[in-house]
């Protein structure tokens, strides 16, 4: 299922000058200047399908991986701390695994995503039409009171129109205090729950299966973000006043955000790490606002065509402790490779470190995209990313040092 290895990244080519013995004897004398260091990345674990997401509950990893020709979905663990001989075990899934890619592709490559929220570790995944002769998939899961399977929990999530049923499939569930957000049904959907995800309201869009690419929200505040692409090529990022309650909006109209011209890049994720700075991914660049989403301008930049990088960035990580030390994380759509970057003020400045990831260096010739599809920080406060080396497959977990810029 995953196998445990090590590799070690090129490092920066830096010589570090070691002083010889003694020093100074003026008492007065500053300290020597800290002697730089080069950031690396190592390879703890890999894994045959894709590897999309880590989480981490107590003192225990969790680790979600693709289907594959030969294997269902599926979600294995490991004790902390993870090294490159930690053993990964496997999860039930019951109900809630995705059957493997059959040979003639007619099905596809599918993960589940993780997130730890509150208590709770919660599984979500894609929905694919497989016809009614497949057996039933599930959209939203949970991990069950012992610890040893998860079941499922998207009874809520089931639209019909007459007696056709679909259940809505999400890309992203959060939590604010006690009440759980999706993006369930895609488009300009945004759903929220007070009671554990057992019913749902529609705070933007409709209780429906949507078309357009599920959207990016945050809650910041008492603001809700939502930004997408819904029309194609038409992206948006709106702001919306939240009712009271939280689960319901105070007016359907939307609130001024200041933004600069977006064109057609979709939004890719929206973050907070502070309750003022809040970070927008688009396709070629990172927004940033520092008045709560009020207003957004632009810390990375890239023009639509004609440049040698269009990274589009999902994943963004603001270190426990150092709000202002941030890693981002996604793929190069120009370059077909696997794009990660840090940051130590507060996303102003920022430092390349794709170089350094699996699938960096690989000739992507076949059409496929190696991407970074987590970035984490684990109880020992260190960074690990999870990088595809290819659409889905050849999944790394990468501990990350991030070395002096």
């Amino acid at each position: 299922m995953i196998s445990s290895g090590r590799h070690v990244a090129g490092a920066c080519a830096l010589a570090l000058l070691l002083a010889g013995c003694g020093g100074s004897s003026d008492p007065a004398a500053p300290p020597p200047p800290p002697v730089a260091q080069p950031a690396r990345a190592e390879v703890l674990a890999t894994a045959a399908g894709g590897i999309d997401s880590i989480v981490f509950t107590g003192d225990t990893a969790w680790l979600s991986l693709s289907n594959t020709a030969t294997t269902d979905t599926a979600v294995v663990r490991a004790s902390l701390p993870l090294r490159a001989d930690s053993a990964w075990s496997g999860v039930a899934l019951g109900e809630c695994g995705l059957a493997r890619e059959e040979a003639a592709s007619t099905w596809p490559l599918r993960a589940p995503s993780l997130r730890v929220l509150g208590s709770d570790l919660w599984l979500f995944q894609p929905w694919y039409d497989k016809g009614a002769d497949a057996r039933p998939e599930h959209a939203l899961c949970a991990l069950n009171a012992d610890r040893t399977m998860f079941v499922p929990r998207d009874a809520g999530l089931k639209a019909c129109v007459g007696s056709t049923c679909t259940t809505l499939s999400m890309d992203e569930l959060k939590q604010v205090n006690n009440r759980l957000y999706t993006n369930a049904g895609g488009g300009q959907n945004v759903l929220a729950s007070n009671d554990g995800g057992a019913r749902w309201r529609v705070l933007t869009g409709f209780f429906d299966q949507d078309i357009c690419t599920h959207p990016a929200f945050e809650i910041v505040g008492d603001r809700l973000l939502v930004g997408g692409e819904c029309p194609l090529d038409a992206a948006f990022l709106r702001a919306y006043q939240l009712a009271a309650d939280g689960v319901s909006l105070a007016s359907r109209d939307a609130l001024p955000v200041t933004l600069p011209e977006l064109e057609n890049r979709n939004v890719q994720f929206i973050q907070a790490t502070s309750n003022q700075r809040v970070f927008a991914g688009v396709e070629g660049g990172l927004l940033r606002s520092e008045d709560g989403g009020k207003s957004f301008k632009f810390v990375i930049q890239h023009p639509l065509s004609g440049g040698k990088n269009y990274p589009y960035i999902r994943h963004l990580l603001a270190l426990a402790g150092k709000p202002d030390t941030l890693v981002a994380g996604g793929f190069d759509k120009a370059t077909q490779k696997p794009y990660l970057a840090w940051s130590k003020d507060g996303g102003t400045t920022w430092t390349d470190l794709s170089t350094l990831l699996p699938g960096y260096a690989r000739n992507l010739d076949d059409g496929s995209v190696a991407e970074v599809t987590a970035i984490a920080q684990d109880p020992q406060g260190r960074v690990l990313v999870t990088v595809n080396e290819s659409k889905g497959a050849q999944g790394r977990l990468v501990l990350v040092t991030l070395g002096t810029p």
